[in-house]
């Protein structure tokens, strides 16, 4: 008896291997993929700017990034800048134009040496800063009257998918493009603008991969389709749980990643397994842990440990 709805997903014409280097870029969900790449011991480069959920946003940073433009003073505050995530503040003004152009820097050069770029897009929702008549990576809790609530239109959206394309192509001939649709609901955007938000992206992803050889991986349908229990999400029933993240990484590896490299997942995951596990004799369990990972280095020379 078949319980599940199951999403059909064809491998990614080239996959990742212990020679790739991954950029991932967008919404939350970007995070979690990425955490796993890292965690396998996978080179990879997750969000330089921090979360972006918007086309535009997203967009921008990459043109800056590709086109080598640096940040100064009017591109921020005193402590942040409506560009880029919270994670690039700074209380200090100059530290904070510092850590845009060290991410700028990042970016740039990451994207130089991909092999893969995966972008994963979440809301059409944006806000524009009135008084400055720019759309905004984050608010910082800045008061709501600065700014004003739109829903970006598909060709506008497909519009910021084929410069990023364009920009990202010319930059790196070699680079392979996959897009994803985060499974995340903006609920609090309200559950029918959320369906919105969502349908005009689709749309607008499914358009560009059209006409461009950039692909696409289905989190979006596994997450609606195959994990529709709520013992898959979080206690706040929007975002994923650790479950439901397996599940869509098992996917994911199944789809992406090439199956030569299970040798050196489950090496690197048994190294991680031993480094959280407490033990009572610390300067054995040091050496232990020196021991396998000059080992899996010996082994897998372009591994990250």
């Amino acid at each position: 008896m078949k319980l599940t709805t199951t999403v059909p997903s064809s491998n990614l014409p080239v996959l990742i291997d212990q020679h790739s280097k991954v950029v991932l870029l967008g919404s939350c969900f970007t995070e979690n993929i990425g955490s796993k790449l890292a965690y396998f011991g996978f080179d990879v480069t997750v969000n330089p700017f921090g979360i972006v959920f918007n086309s535009t946003s997203l967009r921008i940073l990459v043109e800056r990034a590709i086109n080598n433009q640096a940040f100064t003073a009017a591109d921020g505050t005193d402590h942040f800048s409506y560009l880029v995530h919270s994670d690039l503040n700074s209380s200090d003004p100059k530290k904070l134009i510092s850590n845009l152009n060290t991410a700028l820097q990042h970016l740039r050069e990451s994207l130089k040496e991909a092999t893969h770029l995966f972008i994963t897009l979440g809301t059409s929702w944006v806000y524009r800063h009135v008084e400055k008549d720019m759309i905004v990576a984050n608010c910082h809790k800045q008061p709501q009257e600065l700014f004003r609530k739109e829903l970006l239109p598909i060709d506008g959206m497909h519009d910021d998918l084929k410069r990023i394309y364009e920009l990202v192509t010319n930059w790196n001939k070699e680079i392979n493009i996959t897009y994803t649709l985060s499974p995340v609901r903006h609920i609090k955007d309200g559950f029918v603008e959320n369906q919105r938000s969502k349908a005009r992206l689709h749309e607008a992803i499914q358009l560009h991969v059209e006409r461009t050889n950039a692909h696409y991986f289905p989190a979006y349908e596994i997450a609606m389709d195959e994990l529709r229990d709520y013992r898959f999400y979080a206690r706040d029933m929007v975002h994923l749980n650790d479950l439901g993240i397996d599940f869509i990484w098992i996917r994911f590896r199944e789809s992406a990643i090439n199956t030569n490299t299970l040798p050196q997942q489950q090496a690197v995951e048994k190294y991680r397994k031993l480094s959280h596990h407490k033990s009572t004799d610390l300067e054995l369990h040091e050496q232990h842990l020196a021991k396998m990972r000059e080992q899996i280095r010996t082994q897998y020379p372009l591994i990250n440990l």
